[in-house]
């Protein structure tokens, strides 16, 4: 008997569609908008140079949180800590709103603080990712898996950036910041509901 080909499983398409609206959302806050931002607020190099760094160095925390994996379940430790990240999103919408009621110390005060805590919770979930996808894709079919998966973030992180930039101009006002990280926040919810439907 010939074995039958290997086969993505049913539903499998939703990781591609979570992925897609994911790269719509994280690029503007851990990327080039919100050191933009930040550079409005006064930032210097230093603060800067921490808000860029904060994203790879809290990867970190994956080695404390794999051992908390098999209780929880694959699934619900990445929903539970990318939902976190879209209420940190969310949060740092409304920043840029305070103008008439924080300072611009204040304020990027603030951007650090719900900066850490999306990074933190990022770095948390994802240590779960992986194994996720690796027990549900075929060892034959991980290599178009990746490929799939890394031309749908690619694809989105470009569209967003370019967005991004139409959206700021020369002379972003707070309110721009505002819209764009509430667009943010918006994917990061939409990329929710298909990651929910991942097998």
């Amino acid at each position: 008997n010939v074995p039958e080909p290997a086969r993505f499983p049913p539903g499998l398409h939703n990781a591609y569609w979570f992925a897609t609206f994911n790269a719509l959302s994280f690029p503007i806050v851990v990327g080039t908008p919100m050191i933009l931002y930040a550079k409005t607020l006064g930032a210097s190099a230093t603060v800067l140079g921490i808000i860029a760094g904060m994203m790879p160095l809290l990867v970190i925390f994956q080695i404390p949180a794999a051992s908390h994996i098999s209780r929880v379940g694959y699934k619900r430790f990445v929903y539970a800590g990318w939902g976190m990240r879209v209420l940190f999103i969310g949060a740092l919408a409304v920043v840029p709103l305070l103008t008439g009621v924080l300072d611009a110390t204040a304020r990027l005060a603030l951007v650090l603080l719900l900066l850490f805590a999306f990074n933190l919770s990022r770095g948390i979930s994802s240590c779960a990712w992986l194994p996720w996808i690796t027990a549900l894709v075929p060892e034959s079919l991980r290599g178009q898996y990746l490929t799939r998966d890394a031309a749908c973030v690619n694809l989105a992180s470009f569209l967003v950036i370019v967005l991004a930039a139409l959206t700021l101009g020369e002379q972003p006002a707070a309110w721009q910041f505002a819209a764009l990280f509430s667009l943010s926040a918006a994917m990061g919810g939409l990329s929710l509901v298909f990651l929910q439907r991942i097998p």
